[in-house]
């Protein structure tokens, strides 16, 4: 007998605009290539690392853009 029960269903409480950001979103958003993202990390653009992924908080990476280069 099988009396496991099925796992619900992973529901995100999160919208869009509050979940981490790609490197892809984020040159998606900003309009440039990832390459580019990649020059703006170097410059100081704030990141999370989760092991080897790196991803972009939407709000930091937003206040970090209006800041005068």
């Amino acid at each position: 007998m099988d009396t496991q029960q099925p796992l619900p269903e992973r529901i995100s409480t999160q919208t869009p605009s509050e979940r981490l950001w790609t490197a892809n979103d984020l040159a998606r958003y900003i309009g440039c290539s990832v390459r580019e993202i990649r020059n703006m990390r170097y410059a100081g653009l704030p990141t999370i690392k989760f092991r080897h992924l790196i991803r972009f908080e939407p709000e930091a990476v937003k206040v970090w853009l209006r800041k005068p280069q």
